[in-house]
């Protein structure tokens, strides 16, 4: 079976929500409006794939956790989890789709070549990634030519170049080519491995036979073991385990229901005892009311019983000096002597100033004195009676109190007391059935593994089949790489004739370099930017189609990010053009739409050459704009739209929440 990589969902695993683009075989567009996220979609794929680094993005460091890859390899599927905030943790893999990670245990791996004390015993993650796709793990010579050349590990990075282009590389003149010259040298060697084209690749490929059929024999007895200890343990079934669990979950589901009855139940009687408690506190106001009523009552009648005896007491020395009068006669000597300064005083005078009451008037003032007494006693008797009927309603104010006590109560040990008691019940319940699932979880990780081990039998088994054919298949005819780079560059001809390049002769790859000629010349000397972006599409695309037609060291899988740099369709394009390559660009002719439109539909033609050979193959394309005939006609390709301005209710990008100025 032919390598390849199938991604079926990005996900990025966020604080509040997910966020996640779903992919499928074939052509895959995300395209939209600048700084939305589209090139961190492709960022984080290469990320999740091996990547040394992540550069953050200030929305995903703001609400992302962690990122995650749902993704098959060779028809395998798998769940890829890695730390976005430090590259050097290890990476983590589940066999399993993203959704059922919790049902599975995961296997860990170092993100790269260098061992490390804090997580010893663990794997490469580019073994794991070679293995998967059944690439075969060898050593390059750093010196080709040399034979006692020193060698170096190939790692899946070092093919996924060929997968993978950036905004960066795309077009640019370095494509594929360093000022490094080990790296150089190594690039090209990586190139002969895809090829097979390798002088070392039958003994390669013999040992890696070898280190296969060992590893088989050692799972396979692993798988024995396991197999004997499950039946000895009277492991459950994956089945049962499955179905034990979801009738866990139904039941947990029924207990949930029953608590937030009874916390609704709660709620009413909690109403009940908030209406009562209100009660009893309207009932201390108005006892207050009315005690403050009575006191002032019984003030005002102990004023007014004052006053009425003050009165009182008026009235008999009033009669006092009556009588007096009456016994003492009428006053005769106009003149007395002082009894201070025995001076003679004249009474008559005095009597002149001074008015001095007779018998009379001082009756008349006793009876003003007397209706003041009645009037005195009729409001004693009325504030006694206001007095009496405050004491009245204080005592039915008691009785109403005493009653809505009681009604407290009894809401209380009635009602409160059972809720809680039942409430209770169906808590630790619960609690007993979150374990119980938890240990069947435990256990279904278990039978899972365990399956997991018969897969990966069943896949060495292909693998080992595969090496073996590929083995024979060398032996009887090793490619060589004058022939390589002939169909390559016949398959780059028909691309360019395709899109309709101006004057696509002379046609070739560089024996030495292996890089793309067009007119003769070589990529990296090509003035026009826009038709070196052209060629380094077709580049990939070749290899790409190489891949449908021979057994290659290549996942049939590609990524492209922003299809139109140089052709006029960047918008904010942050490169500088010089005036030497616009003007080669306008001699070329690359802002013409139909080869941006051709671009496109022979990228969508390549992919139903793999469908049509039921062959399965994955191009992403990233782009701030598409053909107008994509949009209208072949909307099904487009997997993500996005626009910074929410036009027609679009997203506002990848991470479609966050508001940060970038």
């Amino acid at each position: 079976m032919a390598s390849h990589i199938l991604i079926n969902k990005l996900v990025v695993v966020g604080h509040e929500k997910n966020y996640s683009v779903n992919f499928n075989k074939g052509v895959n567009i995300i395209y939209g409006d600048s700084a939305t996220g589209k090139s961190s979609i492709l960022n984080l794929i290469d990320y999740l794939l091996g990547a040394k680094k992540f550069d953050l993005y200030p929305e995903i460091e703001a609400s992302g956790k962690y990122a995650a890859l749902d993704v098959e390899l060779n028809a395998i599927r798998y769940t890829i989890k890695r730390d976005i905030f430090n590259s050097k943790n290890p990476i983590e893999v589940y066999p399993c789709r993203f959704e059922n990670v919790d049902n599975y245990a995961c296997k860990k791996y170092l993100p790269s070549f260098v061992d490390s004390p804090q997580f010893p015993g663990l794997d490469y993650f580019s073994n794991f990634l070679l293995d998967s796709l059944d690439l075969p793990k060898v050593k390059l010579k750093e010196a080709p030519t040399k034979d006692d050349s020193k060698l170096v590990r190939l790692s899946f990075r070092d093919i996924f170049k060929y997968c993978y282009v950036d905004q960066d590389a795309l077009g640019s003149k370095g494509f594929l080519k360093s000022e490094n010259y080990a790296l150089q040298t190594k690039n090209k060697e990586v190139f002969k491995y895809i090829f097979n084209a390798l002088d070392s690749n039958i003994s390669n490929l013999e040992g890696v036979l070898s280190e296969k059929t060992s590893e088989r024999k050692t799972i396979d007895k692993k798988y024995q073991m396991v197999a004997e200890f499950l039946r000895e343990s009277e492991f459950e079934s994956v089945h049962t385990l499955d179905n034990n669990v979801d009738k866990i979950d139904d039941q947990i589901k029924e207990i949930k229901l029953q608590i937030n009855s009874l916390n609704k139940t709660s709620v009413s009687d909690y109403e009940i005892f908030n209406i009562i408690k209100e009660e009893l506190k309207n009932i201390a106001l108005k006892r207050r009311e009315y005690l403050q009523q009575s006191q002032d009552k019984k003030l005002k009648v102990e004023k007014f019983t004052r006053l009425k005896n003050d009165y009182i007491n008026d009235i008999n020395k009033f009669k006092a000096s009556i009588s007096a009068s009456n016994i003492i006669g009428k006053i005769s000597i106009e003149k007395e002597i002082c009894p201070i300064c025995d001076n003679e005083l004249n009474v008559s005078l005095a009597k002149e100033r001074f008015t001095i009451d007779d018998k009379e008037k001082i009756a008349h003032e006793v009876n003003l004195l007397k209706r003041r007494v009645r009037d005195t006693e009729s409001i004693i008797f009325k504030t006694k009676e206001d007095w009496e009927d405050i004491n009245v309603q204080l005592k039915k104010l008691d009785e109403v109190e005493s009653e809505a006590l009681n009604v407290q109560e009894k809401n209380t040990k009635e009602l409160t007391a059972p809720y809680l008691a039942e409430r209770d019940i169906y808590t630790t319940k619960l609690g007993e059935l979150i374990q119980k699932r938890k240990d069947f979880v435990n256990r279904l990780k278990v039978r899972n593994q365990h399956k997991h081990l018969s897969t990966s039998i069943k896949s060495l088994d292909v693998s080992i089949l595969k090496l073996k054919d590929d083995i024979e298949l060398l032996r009887k005819s090793a490619p060589s790489m004058s022939s390589v780079l002939s169909e390559l560059a016949d398959n780059l001809y028909a691309y360019l004739k395709f899109v309709k390049i101006k004057s696509p002769s002379d046609i070739s790859y560089d024996s030495t370099s292996f890089a793309a000629k067009v007119r003769g010349i070589e990529y990296s000397n090509l003035t026009s930017g826009g038709l070196r972006t052209i060629v380094c599409i077709g580049y990939l695309c070749s290899l790409l189609e190489a891949s449908l037609y021979a057994q290659l060291n290549y996942p049939s899988f590609l990524m492209i990010d922003t299809v139109g740099k140089y052709l006029g369709k960047t918008k904010n394009q942050s490169y500088k053009i010089t005036k030497t390559q616009r003007e080669a660009d306008n001699l070329e002719a690359v802002s013409d739409p139909s080869k941006y439109k051709n671009i496109y539909e022979f990228i969508i033609e390549l992919s139903e050459k793999f469908e049509n050979q039921d062959r399965t193959c994955q191009i992403i394309l990233v782009d701030n704009d598409v053909p107008d005939h994509i949009v209208k006609d072949l909307s099904g390709f487009i997997v993500a739209h996005y626009s910074s301005e929410k036009l027609n209710g679009l997203p506002v990008g990848f991470i479609d929440d966050v508001n940060i100025e970038v």
